[in-house]
């Protein structure tokens, strides 16, 4: 049986933020980026690079500074992949 699509973007986003971090982490969708999983700001960048290969959407620079928890990249890049152009 197909996974739901969100299950699949959480599951990318959980794997993204893994590969970019330069140590061992766990995250949750309750994570913080900067506080409880570490990320610097270049960090952010490199996952937000990674996020839009992966998933084929363009994130918005100015949306960055406002999501701050893992669950508000899941949400973020779902609801990207939903407006993307359906080809």
């Amino acid at each position: 049986m197909p996974q739901p699509a969100s299950t699949l973007i959480e599951e990318g986003v959980l794997d993204v933020l893994q590969n970019v971090s330069r140590r061992p982490i766990e995250p949750t969708l309750e994570s913080d980026l900067v506080a409880d999983l570490g990320f610097d700001s270049l960090q952010i960048l490199e996952a937000i690079a990674e996020l839009e290969d992966r998933f084929d959407i363009s994130i918005p620079l100015n949306d960055v500074p406002a999501t701050r928890t893992v669950a508000q990249v899941v949400t973020q890049v779902a609801r990207l992949v939903d407006e993307r152009p359906k080809a």
